[in-house]
């Protein structure tokens, strides 16, 4: 690579870096508080994909096949085959029984209903729809939900974030997460099948996650 080039290569993401950031702290001052909140944990719950994507094209750069800045929109681009969980969507409902003996012994059986967890030990889990992951996608570090769970690569993983039972309260500690906080939960429903994971507060499902952010890893059949 010509001396000249790196030097202006490095500058143009150095740049891009500080445009980004720059915008999103006048957009999170823009709006309430509250929203803002909000605002940031939908954007740090979407920005994995985008991420690995950006990062893949900053790799490219060295070689000269990386487009430039065309190439650097089509990485930060919304992925076309990526499907937005919508409130009105038809959720999974019911109940079902442990599929196996760890799951019988430490959450028993669960209830679907609406968009509540309500496990047989008495802890229930208020969630709301986050998004739709395709099995090939990573839930931590060098794992996908295919790889975990036997699943297609095209099968689709619900994913909902746990929300408090009143405002103003934090997401207590919960026998699902391994006595910890739980911050979202992962469903594949196949046929009688359900298979849980749970993720910690805090953690952002994707390829970036460590692996000591799955804290529960369940199996149910339907009753």
């Amino acid at each position: 690579m010509p001396a000249a080039v790196a030097p202006r290569q490095t500058g143009l993401k150095r740049l891009a870096a500080a445009l980004a950031f720059l915008c999103l702290v006048l957009f999170l001052l823009a709006i309430e508080n509250k929203y803002a909140i909000e605002a940031w944990r939908g954007l740090s719950d979407e920005v994995a994909p985008a991420a690995g994507r950006v990062a893949d094209w900053a790799a490219r750069l060295p070689s000269g096949a990386a487009d430039g800045l065309s190439g650097l929109k089509t990485a930060v681009a919304a992925d076309p085959g990526a499907v937005v969980a919508d409130p009105a969507d038809a959720i999974l409902a019911g109940e079902f029984g442990p599929a196996d003996d760890v799951t019988r012994a430490v959450t028993g059986a669960v209830a679907f209903v609406g968009a509540d967890l309500r496990f047989e030990s008495g802890e229930v889990l208020h969630t709301r729809p986050l998004r739709i992951a395709a099995g090939r996608e990573a839930f931590v570090a060098g794992r996908t939900f295919a790889e975990q769970w036997n699943a297609p690569a095209d099968a689709q993983i619900e994913l909902r974030r746990v929300m408090p039972g009143a405002a103003g309260r934090t997401v207590a500690p919960s026998a699902p997460c391994g006595a910890a906080s739980p911050g979202a939960v992962a469903l594949l429903h196949r046929q009688d099948r359900v298979d849980m994971m749970v993720f910690r507060a805090g953690a952002v499902v994707g390829p970036d996650a460590p692996r000591t952010a799955l804290c529960g890893l369940w199996s149910f059949r339907r009753r």
